[in-house]
């Protein structure tokens, strides 16, 4: 594959799991400055664009739900209305936690495989477990870091 090819295909790649791009419909990407993050979250992530998260991630809207501390009716109800900011912040997180995930695993398939193996470092539970905090999502972030670096996790 020449060097032209290769970045094609690594750029397309990375557009294919934008997580964040997705769940913003367009409005931020993985490049996005921190500050239009937070003025993003000022005004909240449509309910559609949690659903649109959850199909990229391969989740139902009761997992996605459940990683926010939320119920699945309401981002089921009007979709066009926007989460507050503190649930806009968690989701920002997920989709990013998303993106870490899929880089490290090669693929959504294996990510969630891993996220629904139970670990020891989280007392024999799934990581998806502790998904909905973020110290859950921290742990989750430190123990695939651990992995990168062969560490055992």
């Amino acid at each position: 594959m020449s060097e032209r090819n290769m970045a094609e295909f690594q750029a397309s790649n990375t557009s294919k799991c934008d997580f964040l791009s997705v769940v913003t419909q367009g409005e931020l990407t993985t490049f996005s400055n921190p500050l239009a993050e937070i003025n993003f979250t000022n005004t909240g992530v449509t309910k559609a664009g949690v659903c649109s998260l959850a199909d990229s991630l391969n989740w139902s809207v009761e997992v996605i739900a459940q990683s926010l501390n939320t119920t699945s009716g309401m981002l089921i109800r009007h979709k066009s209305k926007r989460l507050n900011k503190q649930l806009s912040d968690n989701v920002l997180d997920i989709a990013k936690l998303g993106q870490f995930g899929v880089k490290y695993f090669g693929n959504i398939e294996n990510f969630n495989c891993w996220l629904d193996t139970p670990i020891l470092l989280f007392n024999g539970e799934p990581p998806r477990r502790y998904m909905n905090s973020i110290r859950g999502r921290e742990l989750i972030k430190q123990t695939v870091n651990k992995l990168k670096y062969s560490y055992t996790a």
